[in-house]
């Protein structure tokens, strides 16, 4: 027997749009070959996870009309992860997407949020993320033959079979953060609502510092505020000759390791 869908499951088919694809995170790899699982929204039944659970069934996306409310931080009524990947500042973590269409060009953004405790416990709509790492638009190479902007973020991590590394920043401090991962897709974000976001979350435990001067993770912004509907790297036309484009957010922290990705 078929039971009817409930409250959320409505609301969220109300708020989202009915196109499918495109992406989410399948597992995240560290230095010694440790794999953790990334959050599936058609597994059932209890998971202990890193990865923040979300209702993203079908790789949905959250539309610029939602960037004002809390689903932008880690996606639609998405709850902490129990568990968190232990780590250190340098540690560089592999971050594997099941799929990517080449169609979906567009800015890989990465943000870390400190918990106050642990990040299992943690608040989405008070979590203040700082960026670590940006890669928007590279080139116009390519767009002589697919008339959409040239070289990307997101063309980068499809030749590099869909993952994106990241470098825990050296001088990071001890403690437990929520690493936010995202791509937006701007393939029809010339019309107003039309930018497609895909935010991912994980848990991060940060070791001590091996040696030098730890800095505290300061200046973030809280979700609902990073980016507006009309802002310049969200509501912008990439179809034909691109010469320059702004990343959407805050700039990268002054000091994040940012690394050169593979095919990058």
């Amino acid at each position: 027997m078929r039971l009817p869908p409930t409250t959320t499951t409505l609301l969220i088919s109300f708020l989202v749009p009915t196109t499918s694809a495109h992406g989410r995170i399948t597992n995240i790899t560290t230095p010694s070959g440790a794999v953790y699982q990334g959050w599936d929204p058609a597994s059932t039944g209890p998971q202990n996870l890193t990865a923040w659970r979300a209702a993203n069934l079908g790789n949905i996306f959250v539309k610029p009309s939602q960037f004002n409310t809390s689903h932008i931080a880690c996606h639609y009524d998405a709850t902490p992860g129990a568990l968190h990947i232990p780590t250190a500042p340098g540690d560089v973590l592999n971050l594997q997407w099941n799929e990517w269409p080449a169609s979906h060009k567009g800015p890989v953004l990465t943000y870390l949020a400190a918990c106050p405790g642990s990040c299992a416990e943690a608040a989405k709509e008070t979590l203040a993320w700082v960026k670590i790492d940006e890669v928007g638009w590279l080139n116009s190479s390519g767009a002589d033959v697919l008339p959409l902007g040239g070289t990307w973020g997101s063309d980068v991590l499809r030749a590099n079979a869909a993952s994106w590394t990241v470098k825990v920043p050296e001088v990071l401090g001890e403690g437990s953060y929520v690493l936010r991962h995202e791509i937006v897709a701007l393939h029809v974000a010339e019309e107003v609502d039309g930018a497609q976001a895909y935010p991912q979350c994980v848990n991060l435990r940060v070791a001590s510092s091996a040696g030098g001067e730890a800095r505290k993770l300061e200046g973030g912004v809280v979700g609902n505020k990073l980016y507006g509907m009309r802002d310049k790297g969200v509501l912008v036309d990439i179809h034909g000759n691109v010469t320059g484009y702004e990343n959407p957010g805050p700039k990268v922290w002054e000091f994040a390791t940012r690394i050169k990705q593979p095919n990058q």
